[in-house]
């Protein structure tokens, strides 16, 4: 009974482990797992996380410095001094030596340093609350992406697994063709080339279905790995290729400043120029003086046998203000001030470009986005047409009305209309995510 009782344990805990690799996601859904688990992106978190260590280090820097220190030491040998001392019997001149100091000595003591002034801390302050906020911004650019590249990966399984529908509809077609053929060549109406070509056409159908369903597990596979699945991992797509779909409105003109208020690029552009400005302004801050509050209390324990004793310690204490003024650094401030100019005259260019790439995407986006509707509402009505030239030539060849080359003409249509419109409805769902994206959308 025992033993029975852990052969189930050990089967359910078996069977929740492989349940537990097993993943069934919409597109939202792998999007979410995207963003909590793939390596490449918590990267763009991590670097978060330092901008506010750096910034917490950029605030101690105005906090006050304590600093205590203990010392104690066994002086082995003492020094000794040779002075000359006038003998007041003979007048003549007699060296002595005197010991220096005692065998053990002690020190004790706490001292304190406060920033007082210190524009270039000040502005370093600055500097690494606007570098979190920069972090900020490329978390959210690289969402976008993350977005846009799982969307893609995951409309790809979906047109290829549609593929395998198509192409298992086209094995049935062929299969029956290839049935009433080989009926009509038992019955001496239809040749031996016919249905060695009937046959042939089978194969080549099922040769396509097998490429099909290799296309879905490849595209399945990159799927799993761009959203960081564990590689033991099973996934399952719960959203389907959306067949009947309706394209945004289009403007006549795009709106180009709408655009560039929403697009994150510009706005981390803005960032690293505002950044690189406030770096030059603390490099400029380095010539203001600075002054630092400073104080000390201490004591000195001194003796030849007990340096711990209360009576053999000397205590003293102070405070006072340390002003330190620049005077000459050998113009080094002055090439870093320079360099941090062309830097920011980079940033203008960056900023100048990244609005002539907007506005160029808005127009190619938007341009693209039209075609790609207009192709696909054309193609799907060729695919009905098609499927109803296959459905005719289909029952006057099973009447012996219409010849075989007939119906391997429909079918040839009606596959390669049915791929050129999963073509179209990839093209049209990747121009809608490239139309979004212009306008800072996504």
């Amino acid at each position: 009974m025992q033993k029975n009782f852990l052969l189930i344990v050990f089967a359910t805990l078996l069977i929740s482990a492989n349940a537990q690799q097993n993943f069934k996601m919409s597109l939202s859904e792998a999007i979410d797992y995207a963003i909590q688990n793939q390596p490449a992106f918590q990267n763009y978190k991590v670097d978060q996380q330092i901008a506010s260590a750096k910034q917490l280090e950029s605030t101690s820097k105005y906090l006050p410095k304590l600093n205590g220190n203990v010392d104690f030491r066994d002086n082995l040998k003492l020094g000794q001094i040779a002075l000359k001392f006038p003998n007041p019997v003979t007048g003549v001149d007699e060296q002595k030596t005197i010991q220096q100091g005692t065998k053990y000595s002690a020190t004790s003591g706490v001292d304190l340093t406060q920033p007082v002034l210190d524009m270039a801390s000040i502005t370093d302050m600055k500097y690494t609350k606007q570098q979190k906020t920069l972090t900020a911004l490329q978390i959210e650019q690289a969402t976008i992406d993350l977005k846009i590249n799982v969307s893609r990966t995951y409309y790809l399984v979906l047109l290829n697994a549609e593929r395998v529908k198509k192409a298992q509809k086209s094995v049935e077609r062929f299969q029956k063709a290839y049935d009433d053929t080989k009926v009509k060549y038992d019955n001496q109406n239809a040749l031996k080339s016919d249905m060695n070509r009937a046959y042939l056409n089978l194969l080549n159908a099922k040769y396509q279905l097998k490429i099909s369903q290799d296309s879905v597990k490849t595209s399945r596979i990159s799927l799993g790995q761009m959203i960081g699945l564990p590689l033991d991992a099973q996934l399952e797509l719960s959203d389907a290729l959306p067949m009947d779909v309706k394209s945004d409105v289009l403007p006549e003109y795009p709106d180009f400043k709408g655009a560039e208020l929403s697009r994150v690029e510009l706005k981390a552009e803005s960032m690293n120029q505002t950044l690189n400005k406030l770096q030059l302004q603390k490099i400029n801050m380095q010539y203001v003086p600075t002054m630092n509050g400073y104080g000390y209390i201490g004591g000195q324990g001194l003796d030849n046998k007990n340096v711990f004793l209360k009576d053999k310690w000397f205590w003293s204490s102070y405070i006072g203000l340390k002003l330190t003024v620049p005077i000459f650094d050998g113009l080094q401030k002055v090439s870093l001030a320079n360099q941090q100019k062309l830097i920011i005259r980079k940033n203008e260019n960056n900023l100048a470009t990244i609005r002539n790439n907007i506005n160029y995407q808005l127009q190619t986006a938007m341009v693209n986005y039209s075609n790609a509707s207009t192709n696909l509402q054309l193609i799907k009505e060729n695919v009905a047409l098609a499927e109803d030239v296959v459905k005719d030539v289909t029952v006057r060849y099973a009447n012996s009305v219409a010849t075989y080359q007939e119906v391997l003409d429909a079918e040839t249509t009606l596959k390669e209309t049915e791929f050129n419109y999963l073509q179209s409805l990839y093209a049209f769902l990747l121009a809608e995510l490239d139309w979004k994206k212009a306008n800072g959308k996504l």
